[in-house]
C-alpha cells in the first residue's frame, strides 16, 4: 500500500472516530452542563473553568448570585449583581462602560441556570461580548484558590470544607421529608428571591431566609440555631447550601444540628413528589 492510499485511509478512519466520539462528548457536556445547549440555541456563549484563567485578567467578572453567597465566596475582583436587581440591565451596561468587555457572569454553575440567564439578559440590554462560566464557583475555588476570596479574604487550602464535611450533612428527599415531620425539626429555605415556587415545599412551615441581606440573614441563623432545633436547610438546586455551611461555621454554628436537603427541591420534586 503506498504511502498516500494509507494516509488518506488513516484520515478516513480518523474522520469516522471522530465522529463516533462526538455524540458521547455531547452526552457527557448534557450531563454535567444541562443548560448549556438550551442556551447555546439562543446565542449564550460557555466559557471553560481553564479558559477562563486564561483571559482572567481581561475579564469582568460579575457574580449574579444572591448577595449572602458573594459575601461568603466569590471570585478575586469579581462586581456583583443579582440577576434580579431590578436595575441589572443599567448595571451592568454601566459596569462594560467602565471596566470594559467581555463581561463573564457566573453563578454556582451546573444545574443553576443564573449564569446563562445573566448573560442573556446582558444580550438583550445591548452588550456585545458576553460569556457565562457555568462550572460554578466551587469548582473555580478549589482550582485556583488564589483567585477567590472568603468573606474578603484570600483563600487558603486549608480554608475550604472538605467535599467529606459537606457530603455528611446531607439528607436524601424521603429522609429530609421524614425529619421534616418531627416536633425538634426546623425548616429553612435559602433557596432566595426568584427562586421560590409558588407552592410552598413543606406546607408553609418553613422559614423563607434573607439571603439578599447578609446581616439579616445571620440574625435569623443565629435565632434559628438558638432554639435547639434540628435545622434543616434546602435550596433549589442543593448548591447554595454549600455557602451557607461557611456561614454556619463563620458564626460558630457547627457543633448543633443541621442537615441539608441534597439535590434541594428540584432533586426533592424528582425523587419524593414524582
Amino acid at each position: 500500500m503506498s504511502f498516500r492510499h494509507f494516509a488518506v485511509r488513516s484520515g478516513v478512519f480518523a474522520l469516522a472516530a471522530g465522529l463516533l466520539a462526538t455524540p458521547v462528548i455531547v452526552s457527557a457536556q448534557l450531563a454535567e452542563f444541562p443548560g448549556r445547549h438550551l442556551y447555546e440555541r439562543f446565542g449564550v456563549e460557555a466559557i471553560e473553568l481553564f479558559d477562563l484563567r486564561g483571559q482572567f485578567s481581561g475579564s469582568t467578572l460579575v457574580d449574579v448570585r444572591p448577595r449572602a453567597e458573594f459575601d461568603v465566596m466569590r471570585m478575586r475582583d469579581a462586581h456583583h449583581v443579582n440577576l434580579h436587581a431590578p436595575d441589572f440591565d443599567e448595571r451592568v451596561r454601566d459596569l462594560e462602560a467602565r471596566e470594559g468587555s467581555p463581561l463573564v457572569f457566573y453563578c454556582n454553575g451546573r444545574d443553576s441556570h443564573r449564569a446563562y440567564r445573566a448573560a442573556a439578559r446582558a444580550s438583550d440590554a445591548g452588550l456585545d461580548a458576553v460569556l457565562a462560566y457555568d462550572a460554578g464557583m466551587n469548582d473555580w475555588a478549589r482550582s485556583y484558590p488564589r483567585f477567590s476570596r472568603l468573606f474578603g479574604e484570600a483563600v487558603e487550602d486549608d480554608d475550604l470544607i472538605p467535599d467529606a464535611s459537606f457530603a455528611a450533612r446531607l439528607l436524601d428527599g424521603e429522609t429530609f421529608a421524614r425529619r421534616a415531620q418531627e416536633d425538634d425539626s426546623l425548616l429553612l429555605d435559602i433557596s432566595g428571591a426568584g427562586d421560590e415556587d409558588d407552592i410552598a415545599l413543606f406546607g408553609g412551615r418553613e422559614r423563607v431566609m434573607p439571603v439578599n441581606e447578609p446581616a439579616a440573614l445571620d440574625d435569623a441563623l443565629r435565632a434559628a440555631a438558638a432554639d435547639g432545633d434540628t435545622l434543616l436547610i434546602f435550596d433549589q438546586h442543593g448548591q447554595q447550601v454549600r455557602w451557607l455551611q461557611y456561614r454556619l461555621r463563620e458564626l460558630g454554628i457547627e457543633d448543633e444540628r443541621y442537615y441539608f436537603l441534597e439535590g434541594g427541591m428540584e432533586a426533592f420534586y424528582d425523587e419524593v413528589m414524582g
